[in-house]
């Protein structure tokens, strides 16, 4: 909902020139949706656990008091985007504070629990606390907050530990199995908001914290909350068409109006592209991830080779998806072109057509727009005319420049040495991880190989039980993890493709408009604006 509603409002002032009447109503509702938090998340555990730091890492900012005692006497709010973040007194605080934060947790739509990985096995309030709002079927998720960097061996096996011990207060509790019901996340609360605030990627991807935040908006992206958001999507989007075609009834120039037509069309297909990459590579990283658990259940030890290929076949599909979309698109983009001279010509029957490649603009001696016309008409058929004899010999458009050519070498798909380098990070990041899991599983195995007598005993036959389930839960966090990275990595390579071709494109479209008149040109940047935002919500409808 935050992420619409700040589209909005980057086009909010253009709306009040062009719409003046309509939009103090669109306003209000802006701002009613803006005043109600759709959910709270409540931040619990001990006072030196990192609460208030992982608080401010999602913020972004140093909102929440830190320090190294109490220092939270009370439950206090801040915003997040859609939802509210409570900071509470902690496991540890008075009684009397403690009363008030039950009755708080137990409101909650999702708790987070923030631990010290070293000694959480000991934390038993904070276990205690967990499990109960785990039998009242609360949304839970158990945080790791290093402070200093693990081995992986290591923090698996903190995990291991943590689960055993969790396994054994739910059965004390009278629980079923609920191991799957806690997923265990670890960040770096600290250095994550350093990331932030310092705007350093790499910093915040090491940190794990982009990983947690998407587990925590995966879970509220509830069907009922798209509903909402789609609802309010829409009426943005009317509003918006209302304005666009308020602001067309003051252009008196029709092939500059073409312009914003073919820019338009280019926008959303620049959105749908987004999307469809965007659907492919979600589904291959499910596929990968129920492949790579596939092949730790059924050959642990032959698993790194296994998933090593699922990952490369995975990458190498996507890749061949954008190469083909981006094909497709440049045929289009070169007919929508086409078309765009087709209507300027019948406009401007008696313009001449000399096949010059000059820039708008570009003459020191004449300024953009003097002599009056539309559009250079020279400029645009002798684009058009390169393109189409590129697309009729290649059927790719591979020479379409504005100055020596027209539209250069748009829509270029990812390179075989990219997409190695994709791959190979992938790889790198998931396969130690793939070793550390099948040595854990190796000693949760070989724990109980003794007396075969023994093994026959109940209380034998119950270990096993929870051994199996904490093995099965370490391999379906590695596949989580594999899913996460492989998404995390091409959807960032993918998105820096697609935003470069396009930029190319906008960038031509907006020289063009240095044929327009003062007026035009304004009018037609305005609504570029206009156009990109209604575009951009129209994915939510």
């Amino acid at each position: 909902m935050s992420h619409i509603l700040s589209l909005y409002d980057d086009v909010d002032e253009l709306c009040a020139v062009y719409n003046p009447s309509a939009t103090p109503a669109m306003r209000k509702m802006v701002a009613a949706r803006k005043a109600s938090a759709a959910a709270t998340i409540m931040v619990y555990g001990v006072y030196n656990a990192g609460k208030s730091t992982l608080i401010n890492a999602l913020l972004g900012a140093e909102q929440a008091q830190v320090a190294d005692t109490p220092e939270t006497y009370k439950i206090q709010g801040y915003r997040w985007g859609d939802f509210e973040i409570l900071d509470t007194p902690g496991i540890d605080a008075p009684q009397a504070h403690e009363q008030v934060t039950r009755e708080q947790l137990y409101g909650a739509d999702v708790v987070i629990f923030v631990v010290n990985p070293l000694g959480v096995v000991e934390e038993e309030a904070t276990l205690s606390a967990l499990l109960e709002l785990v039998a009242r079927n609360k949304q839970i998720f158990l945080v790791l907050n290093r402070k200093n960097p693990l081995e992986p061996l290591e923090a698996e096996r903190i995990k291991d530990q943590l689960r055993e011990r969790i396994q054994q207060m739910a059965q004390a509790r009278g629980l079923p199995p609920v191991l799957q019901a806690i997923p265990i996340l670890e960040v770096n609360a600290r250095s994550a908001l350093k990331a932030k605030l310092e705007h350093k990627g790499n910093l915040l991807q090491n940190s794990g914290f982009p990983k947690f935040e998407s587990e925590l908006n995966q879970f509220f992206a509830s069907i009922e909350q798209r509903q909402i958001v789609a609802g309010v999507a829409t009426d943005l989007s009317g509003f918006l068409g209302e304005t666009l075609a308020l602001l067309d009834q003051q252009r008196d120039q029709a092939s500059s109006a073409r312009i914003d037509e073919f820019y338009a069309q280019i926008a959303r297909r620049e959105i749908d592209l987004r999307s469809l990459l965007k659907a492919s590579v979600q589904a291959k990283a499910a596929g990968v991830a129920k492949g790579a658990m596939l092949a730790m259940h059924q050959d642990a030890e032959g698993a790194q080779t296994k998933i090593d290929g699922l990952i490369r076949r995975a990458n190498e599909q996507v890749c061949g998806e954008l190469d083909d979309e981006l094909k497709r698109l440049a045929l289009d983009a070169a007919q929508l072109l086409e078309e765009m001279l087709d209507q300027v010509r019948v406009q401007h029957p008696d313009m001449p057509s000399t096949g010059a490649l000059n820039i708008p603009g570009a003459s020191a001696g004449e300024p953009a727009g003097a002599t009056g016309s539309a559009v250079d008409m020279s400029l645009l058929e002798a684009g058009v005319r390169q393109a189409g004899g590129a697309l009729k010999t290649e059927h790719v458009v591979t020479v379409m420049k504005l100055g020596k050519e027209w539209l250069p070498t748009l829509f270029k798909g990812i390179g075989p040495i990219t997409m190695g380098k994709m791959a190979e990070q992938v790889v790198g990041k998931v396969l130690p991880a793939i070793g550390v899991v099948y040595q854990v599983g190796k000693l949760i195995y070989t724990a109980f190989a003794g007396d075969p007598e023994q093994q026959r005993l109940e209380e034998q036959a119950r270990q096993e039980q929870q051994e199996r389930e904490r093995r099965d839960q370490a391999i379906k966090s590695l596949g989580d993890d594999i899913a996460w990275e492989f998404s995390r990595t091409l959807t960032e390579v993918v998105e820096a493709n697609i935003k470069s071709n396009f930029a190319l494109v906008n960038d031509k479209l907006k020289a063009l408009r240095g044929s327009l008149s003062q007026t035009e040109c304004k009018l037609s940047e305005d609504r570029e604006l206009l156009v990109q935002c209604q575009v951009t919500l129209d994915t939510y409808v």
